[in-house]
């Protein structure tokens, strides 16, 4: 689908790399671009059989390598002569890092030696405002934006979301911004600057949880409880826990299965209980009264394994999932099906599994790449048709 395009990423840790691995996975052809001591996704254990960092791999596998050497000049006229011909510049270098590269121009937008070139830069804080160019991290945006008062409770401390989820949502929405300055280019022939963030990303995942803040305690919709509810566990049962919902979305009449199941599991006497609605909806899901009914479901769950329960919510036409491991979920039938997992080279003979393209399409094809650039590696296999030169190579080493 991107067959043709060329990216040079010059980025490291997660936001810019995953930007950089999903359009790759597109087809482009990345050239991920390190300064000497190289990029400290690559001191993140564990490694794999190969020695190289499992998240480093996981983020770079399918991308050429060049790494730039201690003299900044010569470092920059080798990324310069790479910009002139690449139609995407992936990059987390603050203004300031980049001219000491000779690079400044290359931010504002139509580049004169390539206006063609997009430039997507991606930050902690965002390319203006107070905050622009001040450090930051997953933590401090998650602390800024609020994630972390949906954690835990009142009682406890501020708990921090378990996944990266302000990198990798900033890494997904650059490659989003670089497929649509991609297309507008079509019209107008000429690249422009994309600019994303960590905090962008994170204000914008949280769209539904700002709206239902107008109201939080009357909210009931499509989200994962209120902010003032305690931390989601699951319903216990003899084994593992489970989710389960019945009654349909918000405002929908629902399903009569809850009423069968509560006599298959023996909580027949809910059926008199006068606070509950006739379809399940209020005390199951994100119900309003969950949070009362838990523990009396969960005297009868004792009695079930989870699969069993799985089984018997879903037979009657609801929602049910048990808590999984990852690496239950990474072998489970769905997850193969669904072709998430693929096996790539890693190097030295080694394979490994990794996550391909989220979406499948029916037309086209993506790639899974394996093998990620080393550092200090040998570009010559890539670096005359970006037409670099083996003396402007050498200049990288001084030579």
């Amino acid at each position: 689908m991107l067959a043709g395009i060329r990216i040079v990423e010059f980025a490291e840790g997660i936001a810019g790399p995953m930007a950089g691995l999903r359009l790759g996975d597109l087809g482009a052809e990345v050239v991920k671009v390190e300064a000497a001591e190289g990029d400290w996704m690559r001191e993140a254990a564990p490694v794999q059989p190969d020695g190289m960092a499992a998240a480093f791999f996981a983020l770079n596998r399918g991308k050429h390598g060049l790494t730039l050497g201690e003299n900044a000049q010569a470092s920059g006229r080798v990324m310069r002569e790479m910009l002139r011909g690449a139609d995407v510049f992936i990059t987390d270098r603050s203004p300031g890092e980049l001219a000491e590269y000779g690079l400044a121009d290359v931010l504002g937008t139509p580049w004169a030696e390539n206006p063609r070139l997009i430039v997507a830069d991606v930050s902690d804080w965002g390319a203006s405002g107070p905050w622009a160019g001040m450090p930051g991290c997953e933590l401090a945006a998650q602390a800024f934006s609020g994630y972390t008062r949906y954690l835990g409770s009142s009682a406890d401390d501020p708990r921090r979301l378990g996944a990266d989820v302000g990198s990798c949502g900033a890494g997904v929405f650059t490659a989003q911004g670089v497929l649509a300055a991609l297309l507008a280019r079509r019209e107008s022939g000429q690249g422009q600057r994309v600019s994303t963030s960590l905090l962008n990303a994170l204000i914008s995942l949280k769209s539904i949880q700002l709206a239902a803040q107008s109201d939080p305690d009357q909210y009931s919709g499509p989200r994962v409880g209120g902010p003032h509810d305690a931390p989601e566990r699951g319903w216990t049962t003899k084994d593992d826990p489970i989710f389960f919902s019945f009654g349909g979305s918000v405002g929908a009449e629902g399903r009569p299965g809850w009423t069968q199941f509560v006599g298959e599991v023996g909580l027949e006497h809910l059926l008199e209980d006068k606070r509950l609605d006739a379809n399940g909806r209020n005390s199951t899901g994100h119900g309003s009264l969950v949070h009362k009914m838990r523990e009396t479901y969960e005297v009868a769950f004792a009695n079930f394994t989870a699969e069993d329960l799985v089984g018997k919510i879903r037979k009657y036409g609801a929602n049910a999932a048990r808590y999984m491991r990852a690496d239950e979920t990474m072998v489970h039938p769905q997850t193969q099906a669904l072709g998430l997992v693929r096996e790539v080279e890693a190097g030295a003979g080694e394979k490994v599994a990794v996550r391909a393209f989220p979406a499948r399409f029916s037309r086209s094809a993506t790639r899974t790449e394996g093998v990620a650039p080393q550092l200090g590696g040998d570009p010559s296999g890539w670096a005359a048709s970006w037409g670099l030169s083996v003396e402007l190579l050498s200049s990288l080493r001084g030579t």
